[in-house]
């Protein structure tokens, strides 16, 4: 029926352009023509259409504020109140039916189709994780990666009836529930202290799954196949869990590639209503793809890209949140490139595909609360990477990441991001246009050392069996985290734990000055130590107690994950899911970033110098005098910060200071081994040691340090940057420094910025003395590194005049975003990093 109805529109919008055969391809399908061998548009017309399309959207996006999408709720709640008695699996497989069966749906100027929300720049509500934030910051000024988020009264009276219903029934109502009857714990009073935040309260989107096999073979075959596995099972109590399974699999599949027909359907529909007959034939086009793919595999780029995107889409509507990585995509969507050109496909005619693309993730959304907003800036994960090796340990550079690198030269998106897996073997000419990309001021690509990732999954994952080629296969995922491509789930444990809060909770007894709050361990009266052994041991015994409290915690949290939101789509394009018929939350992939967030670790090892320093070595301070001043805040006390500022710190190749750095990391990831409390089994829980933007929030809830850092403010970024204006001894003391601060294979990850004037790298010769540093860095065994090409100055006018600057972009963590629209106080942590000089 579909195709008749399509072959007699295609007919009429031949008849419509006529004899005008500039708008008739001679290159065959080459840029979507599949249905017609001759095409209806030559790539010169489609490209042109396809710019023109993105330069819309991008100002647009520039301009508009988000507006909460409320038709996910209402989904929500019928669905919950209809299909209650189903297990957990299945009626999580039916809101994802039903919301994608029901959903408003519209199609744009950009010819690549679909958005997770109903409206432009549209964010989706989940109190199914957390519903206690609505309540309380519904009213307030709420704040997503493109700006101000818009709510209308109608959105927040469902908004509130979404929380009431699921005030106990959310994960993390049940998590402290569950917490509270096992261990009598009650993680508040700690996440209101700023000593770690909540792992339940939002979604994560993080990890990044098989998108090159659902491609290559269309969710038609993986349906065939997964009806014949489960026709297969015996209806045993063993297999029960994996009967729901894979009945949840069936329904969530099917929902992709109905959503799809709904595009094609609305695309015919538009067709006929078209006076333009290019438009006409356009709309056409995008029908003839949606009925093709996501169901089967793509007979061109076009389609390839599509495809990804209604995947793409599928994952983020069922569990939006910050990470779903595109993993190596230019290299799994090379093949169909490839074979494009040889149909008259040109570089610019791919590119003008992938910027149709990208401002499609640049508009993607999400929005969990203020909290949330203020650890992540709004970071939506959507990391591209480019170079790495193959199987073999040959250089894996694919033409299409060249132009994924072209493509964000010239667009500037915050949104995806770009992340290069270095190695020495890569060519000059592709290490030149990352750098070209890196001049660009946009905070990409960041720099990631293969050698280090490779060795971290073989030690990590070797008792899941892990190959070397898996390991080769290596990948980035949403801010700086990495694992396997295409197999790895990216799973919290907790979210993120502060150091340096431990380092204020050994200065007082165990006690938060703020809360007045007993959160941490007695380790004595600090002016009782006699020497800086003592204040290691207090501070040493804090992290302990940290992890003997979060990490059960953590396991309760993901029991709590597990019995309320396991995803079903997503689970099923994990590497391991459907092989093995278990969900993510129940063993299914095949490895796991299981991961806690390590924050403000410099913070906390240049407090512990200083104190050495000034109390311990030179006698300038008594730990009373200290103490004092800490407590007030160092109001009245300017002496006393002057001397912590100027106390050795992290940064300057100082050989003692850097030790301390080490000796601290490798303190919390002792202590955290030693609580035997592992979710996954045989997949190692590991700390990630990077920011995002939480150093900012965690900065808002810790007081003054020893360091020289004020109540309130900022805690350093990263975990191996240097504290903002304290790096004096130039670049390469600086990359000394970050190189031995922490264990990088230990670690599960590593995070590293740093800040150039323009005036820098300037030229052959600057891009050459920033890749002469980049390689420094990585053969002194560096694991990640990325920069902030920009002045203060700039940054400083922008902070004055922020409706002058609304495109300038920064790098805040392991993403790009639009300094403008940051929170002051990331804003003002990033103006204070030390401005570096060749």
């Amino acid at each position: 029926m579909h195709n008749r109805i399509q072959e007699r529109l295609i007919m009429s919008a031949i008849q419509d352009i006529g004899k005008d055969e500039s708008l008739l391809s001679t290159q065959g399908a080459a840029c979507g023509g599949a249905h017609d061998p001759d095409g209806l548009l030559t790539n010169a017309v489609q490209r042109k259409r396809c710019l023109d399309a993105v330069a819309k959207m991008k100002e647009f996006l520039y301009n508009a504020p988000q507006k909460v999408d409320i038709e996910r709720l209402s989904c929500l709640l019928d669905t919950y109140k209809e299909h209650s008695n189903e297990p957990v699996i299945i009626l999580r497989a039916k809101i994802f039916e039903n919301l994608l069966s029901r959903k408003k749906l519209y199609i744009d100027d950009n010819p690549i189709v679909g958005t997770v929300t109903s409206r432009p720049a549209g964010v989706y509500i989940y109190p199914e994780w957390d519903s206690e934030w609505i309540i309380k910051e519904m009213n307030q000024a709420m704040m997503s990666h493109l700006g101000k988020v818009d709510i209308t009264d109608e959105e927040k009276a469902l908004m509130r009836e979404a929380a009431k219903f699921f005030k106990t029934r959310s994960a993390t109502a049940k998590a402290h529930e569950l917490s509270r009857q096992m261990h009598g714990y009650d993680p508040k009073d700690d996440i209101k202290s700023g000593l770690f935040t909540e792992t339940t309260t939002f979604t994560v989107g993080a990890g990044n799954v098989d998108y090159a096999m659902f491609i290559n073979r269309g969710l038609a075959e993986i349906i065939n196949e997964t009806e014949e596995t489960l026709r297969g099972l015996s209806v045993t109590d063993e297999n029960t869990s994996r009967i729901d399974f894979y009945r949840a699999v069936l329904i969530s599949l099917r929902a992709l590639v109905h959503l799809a027909n709904r595009y094609a359907d609305l695309a015919e529909e538009m067709a006929g209503q078209a006076d333009d007959p290019v438009r006409k034939a356009e709309l056409l086009e995008i029908a003839n793809v949606c009925r093709h793919v996501p169901e089967h595999a793509p007979r061109n780029f076009r389609e390839a890209v599509q495809s990804w995107w209604f995947l793409h889409l599928g994952i983020q509507i069922e569990q939006s949140g910050c990470g779903s990585s595109p993993g190596r995509l230019g290299q799994y969507l090379d093949p169909y490139y490839q074979a494009d050109k040889a149909n008259g496909l040109t570089r610019d005619d791919a590119i003008a595909w992938l910027k149709c693309l990208f401002v499609k993730i640049l508009e993607y959304g999400y929005y969990q609360g203020i909290s949330y907003s203020q650890l992540t800036s709004g970071h939506t994960g959507h990391t591209i990477n480019v170079g790495g090796l193959d199987a073999a340990g040959k250089d894996a550079t694919a033409e299409l990441d060249y132009l994924l690198l072209d493509t964000q030269i010239d667009l500037r998106n915050i949104q995806p991001t770009i992340t290069v897996l270095y190695h020495d073997a890569l060519k000059e000419d592709f290490l030149l246009k990352a750098i070209e990309l890196e001049r660009t001021g946009l905070g990409q690509p960041q720099w990631m050392n293969t050698k280090i990732i490779i060795e971290r999954l073989l030690t990590r994952h070797a008792r899941c069996g892990i190959t070397i080629e898996d390991a080769r296969n290596c990948i980035n995922m949403s801010c700086v985290g990495t694992g396997v491509a295409g197999k790895t789930a990216f799973i919290r444990e907790n979210a993120s734990f502060n150091l340096a809060k431990c380092m204020e909770l050994a200065l007082h007894d165990g006690r938060d000055p703020e809360t007045r709050k007993q959160i941490g361990a007695h380790t004595g009266d600090p002016l009782q130590f006699s020497d800086f052994e003592q204040v290691f041991a207090a501070y040493s015994a804090q992290v302990r107690h940290m992890f003997e409290k979060i990490r059960p915690y953590g396991s309760i949290s993901n029991k709590a994950l597990g019995d309320t939101v396991p995803g079903p789509f997503r689970s099923a394009m994990y590497g391991g899911c459907l092989k093995r018929g278990k969900h993510e939350y129940d063993g299914g992939p095949d490895y796991y970033l299981y991961y806690v967030i390590s924050t403000a670790g410099v913070d906390a090892a240049n407090s512990l110098a200083a104190i050495r320093h000034l109390v311990f070595d030179t006698r300038q301070l008594t730990m009373a005098r200290l103490m004092e001043a800490l407590d007030a805040n160092f109001e009245g006390h300017e002496d006393v910060k002057a001397m912590c500022l100027n106390a050795p710190k992290h940064g300057n190749a100082d050989p003692a200071v850097d030790a301390l750095v080490r000796r601290v990391y490798d303190d919390a990831m002792d202590h955290f081994r030693a609580v035997d409390a592992n979710y996954y089994g045989k997949h190692i829980a590991n700390i990630e040691a990077y920011s995002l933007s939480i150093h900012n929030y965690f900065g808002m809830l810790t007081g003054a340090l020893p360091n020289g850092r004020a109540k309130g403010m900022p805690l350093t970024d990263a975990s191996v940057s240097a504290m903002p204006g304290t790096d004096k001894k130039g670049p390469l003391a600086l990359i000394s420094s970050a190189a031995q601060a922490l264990d990088t294979v230990k670690y599960g990850s590593n995070h590293f910025n740093m800040k150039f004037h323009p005036t820098s790298v300037e030229g052959i010769a600057g891009a050459r003395k920033l890749l002469s540093l980049i390689k420094a860095y990585m053969d002194m065994g560096g694991s990640h590194i990325q920069f902030n090409i920009v002045s203060s100055d700039t940054l400083r006018k922008a902070q004055d005049k922020p409706e002058d600057h609304k495109t300038l972009t920064v790098r805040v963590a392991g993403f790009s975003a639009y300094f403008t629209r940051l929170h002051k106080g990331v804003q003002n942590e990033i103006i204070a990093r030390t401005e570096q000089r060749f």
